[in-house]
Parts: structure tokens; sequence; C-alpha cells
């Protein structure tokens, strides 16, 4: 085991700049998620730091040591890619083991203990029946769950796992979310783990990193991210569906919403004081999640804005519900049984005390 700290890396292709001061640590034995959407940089990231390319400036220290110009063999990661990255000529069990025959680690261990091992990684990821297959006999998930089986096959100090599960079936998703958590404990290594999932992201990392074109946005713990994003491309990155947001006008007891028809917002006696102490009457955006948000008879008095049913979208127990409203549309999520009819006009009840508040020139959220 060993912490992983990246300090102030920055790497360009041309005149793209793939990564700017980026800095982050993983602590010794931790889960740490690099979250962001495609091209946001977080294989380039891996890369580095498993010594694929160099970066242009920057220190990659593994358990306080810099190994920024060590090459790959002699950083004991292990890295299971995206893009799979097995031999095709050799068979899952052979590609399995080739990282225990490697001229660093062949003498680690005996030929038994080899097979030991391929033999338990294999049943844990359920393909000890393709050990005999070659990679052009398998499917995408099937050659998935070998390259991650080559990563944990190995013991070494930091495991690199860039979107591991990403070509994965829903199921199959679901239960290597939990094997992974728990291989993960169980064995202690610190790990990196790229992903776009914001849902896998949540449910597995001790810290979460949310990067956006190469530049971190965030770091904290699933709770800090998600409850107290410190912007709004992190506010409406994890969530699902989005948060909604509403430019608005600060009044003090209230906000007018700025839209075809304004309405007006009333805010909570404890955010008014929070608000009128950081900024007094101004712009604002106001971020509204769609749990946050009930509906109620439109002729309720408790119903801020009246709109439209439109669109339904169905996920058992809950539903995600597009309401209309002038020319704007607002998300709401709810339980299944407590959906109206597509177009039936409904009223809306907004949770004034999960109110979040952004700076409209900014996008930072004023807490």
């Amino acid at each position: 085991m060993a912490s992983l700290e990246l300090q102030k890396i920055t790497k360009t292709f041309g005149k793209k700049i793939a990564l700017e001061d980026v800095s982050f640590k993983c602590k010794e034995g931790e889960m740490f998620c690099l979250l962001g959407a495609s091209g946001a940089g977080k294989s380039t990231t891996i890369n580095i730091i498993s010594g694929i390319i160099p970066p242009d400036s920057g220190k990659i220290l593994i358990g306080e040591k810099d190994f920024s110009g060590a090459f790959p063999q002699d950083r004991n990661i292990a890295t299971a890619f995206e893009n799979y990255a097995l031999y095709p000529h050799m068979t899952v069990r052979e590609n399995l083991l080739f990282p225990l025959n490697s001229p660093v680690r062949k003498k680690e261990s005996s030929k038994a203990e080899k097979e030991e091992r391929v033999k338990n990684v294999a049943e844990m990821l359920g393909i000890a029946e393709l050990l005999k297959r070659l990679p052009q006999e398998l499917s995408g998930g099937q050659k998935q769950r070998v390259a991650l089986g080559r990563t944990l096959v190995r013991r070494p100090n930091i495991f690199l796992l860039d979107e591991p599960i990403s070509h994965l079936d829903a199921k199959l998703r679901h239960r290597m979310r939990s094997e992974l958590k728990r291989i993960q404990k169980e064995f202690g290594i610190t790990t990196l783990y790229s992903t776009p999932d914001q849902l896998e992201a949540l449910s597995m990392a001790d810290t979460i990193a949310v990067i956006k074109e190469g530049k971190i946005q965030q770091i904290g713990t699933p709770d800090d991210v998600y409850y107290k994003p410190c912007n709004i491309y992190v506010a409406q990155f994890l969530g699902d569906p989005p948060m909604n947001l509403f430019a608005v006008d600060y009044q003090g007891s209230y906000a007018i919403v700025d839209c075809d028809s304004p309405y007006k917002l009333p805010i909570s006696e404890k955010d008014q004081k929070m608000l009128n102490e950081k900024m007094g009457s101004c712009q604002l955006i106001i971020g509204v999640r769609p749990r946050d948000i009930k509906f109620v008879n439109p002729d309720d008095p408790k119903a801020l804005i009246k709109g439209v049913i439109k669109i339904v979208e169905t996920l058992g127990q809950t539903t995600i519900v597009n309401v209309q409203v002038e020319s704007e549309s607002i998300k709401v999520k709810t339980y299944t049984e407590t959906v109206p009819a597509v177009g039936s006009v409904v009223g809306m009840m907004y949770d004034l005390d999960n109110f979040y508040y952004f700076d409209r020139n900014t996008s930072l959220l004023i807490q």
C-alpha cells in the first residue's frame, strides 16, 4: 500500500490543454474516484500516473517518493484500461498470468501460487469457463472482465482503474460495483478509479474529484460533492435528473424568477440572513433538485407555480416528470403511484429548506 499524490500536473497535446494544474492526493488504502464527462482528462491522468505518457510539468508522488520520471515497470502500479489492452495471441488464462510472469515479478510467487491467484480471480469475475479462449472469441463485457482480472491478480501498491466496468450490462455492472468495493477494502490497496458515471462514484468512493476540461472542480466525500457542490457544473453533474436552475432577482424575503411569466419564490429566513450577509439584493441562480419539488392541486395556496405534465419517464418505484411552465421545462422526481396524467395541469411546491444559491456571474455556490 502507498499514498498517491499529484502536484500541479499539466499536459498539452499541441495547442490543446488536456490537464491544467491538476492536484489531488489519494490517501493510503482509499478508493478515490476521478469523475468527469468524456474528454474531461480522466484517461490522460491515468496514463500519466502509470508512466505511459510524461507530464509537461508537475510531480507524481507514490508513498512520498517522486516517480515523475520513473519507468512504468518501476512504479508497482496495476492498470485496467477502458479499451481492454488484451494480448490477442494469448488465451484468457495467459493474459491473467502475464503480469505475474513479467521479469520484475516472475520470482515473487511459485507456479502453483500464480495458478491459484488466476483461478480465484476468474471465479470471482465469472470467467472461469473462458480461460482457454482467445480475446477475439469474447464479447465486449467478457473482455472487460478479463482486463479487470489482469489488474486484480497482482498485489500492487496502487490500482488504476480507467472506466473498468463501462462495457458491462447493467446487472453485472451493479454486481461488479459491490465486488470492486469489497475487494478494494479487503486488500486495502490505494485505488484511483475513473468514471463518467456519478452513480459509480457516489456508491463506491471514499473521495471524489470532479474534473472538467482538464481542471479539477471540487474534491470531497460523496456527501460533500452532492450536498455542497462548489459550483453549477458540479451541482448539475451529480444528480439524476440534473438540478433545476432558475435565474432570479433576489429581493430579500423573496426572489423573482426571470422567465416569460415571472413569479415569486419565497426565501427561508435562514437563507435570507445568509444571502443578506454575503450578497445583498442581487442576481442569483437558485438550484432545486427534482426530488425537492412536490405536486399539489393547482388551486392549493402552497402552489408556487402551475404547469402542464408533458413527459413521464417511469423507472419502477420512481418516475421523472417533465413539467412545462411557459417556455421552461422543470423536472420532478416522484413516486410512481402519485404521478398525474400527461396533459394535466399541476401545481408545484418547492422545499424551501433545500434551495442552492449560486452567484450568476461566477457560478460559484453561495453558502
